[in-house]
């Protein structure tokens, strides 16, 4: 009591529900309308404090509108919601259904949906609002595309199919349903072109997993997959390792080994006219008899007068 109803709606069903509101205040009269989303459940207080740690979950509903003015002291208009809740029409794995309830979708000449019925939720699992401007014709299974081209052939030809022998559809948990399908369609009488294709589905047997609300479980493995390339990644960058912490006492001795060194080569300096050569002898490669390494001292190439200007140079 006392909070708003949109804070348990859907984030994806935020829009379609405001939407529904709008329309609704700008019709006149006073007119029932219907949409279907997803409404957050209560997570309950038994587990103590570790109500945060729980996972948020929502469930679909039919949501009928009503806006009524209620006069009191001043006009007031209320908007009245009744909600029903959706269940999977399915029980059992590939169950049988004698008497499903058919529902009707109709797509465009491109296949884009246009409309699903709301009878559809229970047993497809799709919210209209999330398959509307999808394509239609990635739900069907592909085994059974070929005999839907030769039943579209028939639509564009005759008009329509009476009813079509059995063949797969995908419902929103990534398994596919058995259904059969009357066909029609509308052709514009002026451009006489197929404007749309109308099916009213009848649902024969269900998918093998009963639960149409369940999220695709490949959807879940991608998830989970990506969070664990994350937490690896987070691993090697930020987590230091038991190797890592012998490598950097070991790089702390070697830096404090070479301090000393170099601190005791300071102290020691040579005297500035004294060359200090360090010949490379090589008996294949008399060319390198004449080169060296100076360290502080004079090029082997100038003569021993010509090499004033460096003597004063310290060692570094």
């Amino acid at each position: 009591i006392g909070r708003s109803f949109i804070d348990f709606v859907h984030p994806r069903d935020r829009n379609t529900f405001a939407s529904q509101i709008t329309s609704g205040l700008a019709v006149p009269k006073i007119v029932n309308s219907t949409m279907v989303c997803r409404i957050r459940r209560y997570r309950g207080l038994t587990t103590g404090f570790g109500v945060k740690d729980r996972v948020v979950t929502f469930m679909p509903f039919l949501l009928k509108f009503t806006f009524k003015n209620i006069c009191d002291d001043e006009k007031v208009i209320y908007l009245v919601i009744q909600a029903t809740p959706f269940f999977s029409a399915f029980r059992i794995p590939n169950e049988v259904v004698a008497k499903a309830v058919p529902f009707v979708m109709r797509h465009a000449a491109n296949g884009n949906l246009e409309y699903i019925d709301p009878e559809s939720v229970p047993y497809l699992g799709y919210l209209p609002q999330d398959v509307t401007d999808k394509d239609a014709l990635q739900l069907y299974h592909p085994e059974d595309l070929d005999y839907l081209q030769q039943v579209y052939e028939t639509i564009v030809k005759e008009g329509g199919v009476p009813r079509t022998r059995a063949y797969r559809m995908m419902a929103q948990n990534g398994d596919y349903l058995k259904l059969e399908t009357e066909w029609s369609s509308f052709i514009n009488p002026w451009s006489k072109r197929l404007e749309f294709v109308i099916g009213k589905h009848h649902i024969i047997e269900g998918p093998a997993n009963p639960d149409v609300f369940q999220s695709p479980v490949g959807e879940d493995e991608k998830a989970k997959a990506q969070k664990f390339r994350e937490n690896i990644i987070r691993i090697m960058n930020e987590v230091l390792t038991k190797p890592a912490e012998v490598a950097k006492q070991q790089m702390t001795k070697r830096c404090q080994d070479l301090a000393s060194f170099m601190e005791s080569l300071i102290e020691e300096q040579p005297k500035v006219d004294e060359e200090l050569r360090l010949d490379i002898q090589d008996p294949d490669h008399s060319y390198y008899e004449r080169d060296s390494v100076m360290l502080g001292g004079i090029s082997p190439h100038h003569d021993h007068n010509d090499s004033k200007s460096s003597t004063g140079t310290p060692l570094s």
